[in-house]
């Protein structure tokens, strides 16, 4: 019997929101950790880009974009609502917002992030843009604020877009964990930052798994 196969690599935030939405959707996976240095043969012959993640699923089609490997789990599992389907709207808003964090946010978290790649001079430029993106979405939980509730990022329920954009908030607050943690004017997308770390799923995700070759036994994840 052939099952679903993931390539991942543990840190990249386009394969933790792959994983987190497999794993949150009861979707059972062989998990291939990479080494991106030393890409297996196996996955360079079925994506052209070789990037994480890749799924292959076990009716040999290939999925390699992060937010088709959520939606195509999503789907299996008949959680469309996190799609917003039924409701134009909240569809477009919800990626748009992915759209944003994965066009903008993501090009400024990479520069402050990883500034010794790119520019130091501009270390600060790219973060204080980082975080007015930031500061926006601490807005968007505002506006839906309930003491009784988890806060999400489109009305009052968890979407594709919180599930999508939660590990890139995860790495901006790594590059700084003080400064993330003293801001207040995101107090509210620090809680709603925790709600993931702190969540039950959080240790699977991100466990750590030897890298993956043709002689391992199967990881089911």
């Amino acid at each position: 019997m052939k099952h679903n196969i993931l390539y991942s690599f543990r840190r990249c935030p386009y394969a933790i929101r792959a994983r987190w939405a497999l794993l949150s959707t009861n979707q059972k996976i062989v998990l291939r950790e990479v080494d991106l240095k030393n890409k297996p043969l196996e996955l360079i012959k079925i994506s052209n880009k070789a990037t994480v993640p890749v799924l292959e699923t076990s009716q040999n089609e290939v999925i390699d974009e992060s937010i088709d490997i959520m939606i195509w789990a999503i789907k299996r599992a008949n959680m469309k609502g996190l799609l917003g389907i039924n409701e134009e709207s909240k569809s477009q808003e919800i990626f748009s917002l992915i759209e944003t964090n994965d066009k903008i946010f993501k090009y400024h978290l990479d520069r402050f992030k990883y500034a010794s790649r790119f520019n130091y001079q501009d270390l600060k430029t790219h973060k204080e843009a980082g975080m007015e993106i930031l500061i926006s979405l601490n807005r968007r939980l505002k506006s839906f604020s309930n003491e009784s509730n988890p806060l999400f990022l489109v009305e009052e329920k968890e979407s594709l877009a919180d599930w999508a954009i939660w590990p890139f908030v995860r790495q901006f607050r790594i590059a700084d964990i003080k400064s993330f943690d003293e801001n207040n004017e995101i107090k509210l997308l620090r809680n709603w930052l925790n709600y993931f770390l702190e969540h039950k799923n959080y240790p699977l995700v991100m466990k750590k798994n030897k890298t993956w070759c043709n002689r391992n036994e199967p990881l089911f994840f």
